[in-house]
């Protein structure tokens, strides 16, 4: 549990670049160190020390090869994750985190001077590979619980804070039917891909917006997909509030999060420390979604368990 060492080696490998130096046919470590610029003998113990994490193969003559999970840490593959594990300031960020358990700010705060997203905010390259991510992350977390949301949902949806469109794209994929309006912050609805409106047409729209001043008005359904666990229990209610003030009878607001255990052991808390640590959020159960809705005027009416460790939330509005 002490082991910091298999983070550290990942973003080793990312910094340097090693994975964007493994030709299709492999290489050796002498090749890739004069490439990346490293020592041969550094980087050949480096090498094999994430070939324990399942990123390179090495053979008995010494060529290096990516497995699959390798790849994704090439600056070329679709879906990288090599910004993500490149990031030191994710790593560094739990240096004050026994002051943020103590009460104080976020522990990424306390370590890098600014919040996670006022610093993404003000780097271009930051929002564009998180959202990246986030699209990736989208259609990864939410594909199980597709069937369920399009039986769930009205033909009128509105993604609030949905990022690229990574949710939208699936809804828009599983029903022909379905109309999205997509909604996020201006920079952020800058970087939807052209593709996606030129495909769905009249049925897709991204439009710029931000939950915390107001919410559209009027649409069947309202998604939240992994949004509230970065807010803090005050902010979290006042977004459901502002929710439920746009919504009309029928309308029903699902939040796709994680649902924790009401006790016991659950490996999903380890995500609660996670957004403690960089947003200041958190991951809640069932009774505490409940307890968050009750203020704002809804009701928690159904939670959804999907094969993986996103649930569906259904609120709707009180009476």
């Amino acid at each position: 549990m002490f082991d910091i060492a298999p983070s550290r080696v990942l973003y080793a490998v990312s910094v340097l670049g090693v994975a964007d130096r493994v030709p299709p046919g492999g290489s050796t470590v002498e090749r890739i160190a004069a490439a990346v610029g490293t020592d041969a003998q550094r980087l050949g113990r480096l090498v094999r020390a994430a070939e324990t994490l399942g990123i390179f193969r090495v053979d008995a003559a010494g060529t290096v090869r990516l497995t699959p999970a390798g790849t994704l840490l090439r600056s070329d593959q679709p879906g990288s994750l090599r910004a993500e594990f490149s990031d030191n300031a994710l790593f560094t960020a739990w240096g004050p985190f026994a002051e943020t358990v103590r009460g104080g700010a976020p522990s990424y705060d306390l370590a890098n001077g600014t919040s996670i997203f006022a610093g993404m905010s003000g780097d271009p390259g930051a929002l564009v590979t998180f959202h990246d991510h986030m699209r990736m992350r989208a259609q990864q977390l939410y594909r199980s619980l597709l069937p369920f949301l399009l039986k769930r949902c009205a033909e009128d949806v509105v993604d609030l804070a949905g990022g690229t469109g990574g949710l939208s794209e699936l809804l828009l994929e599983g029903d022909a039917a379905v109309r999205v309006t997509l909604t996020d912050l201006p920079e952020v609805i800058a970087l939807v891909p052209p593709d996606m409106l030129r495909r769905y047409g009249d049925r897709f729209s991204a439009e710029p917006g931000d939950m915390r001043a107001g919410i559209p008005r009027g649409y069947g359904t309202y998604l939240l997909g992994s949004v509230l666990h970065d807010w803090a229990d005050d902010q979290a209610a006042e977004i459901l509030r502002r929710c439920a003030d746009g919504m009309v009878p029928g309308s029903e607001l699902i939040l796709l999060e994680r649902v924790l255990a009401e006790s016991g052991p659950d490996p999903r808390r380890m995500g609660d420390m996670w957004m403690m640590a960089m947003t200041g959020g958190r991951e809640r159960t069932r009774q505490e979604w409940a307890e968050l809705a009750g203020p704002a005027g809804l009701t928690l009416r159904h939670v959804h368990h999907g094969a993986g460790e996103i649930s569906a939330v259904v609120l709707g509005r009180s009476g």
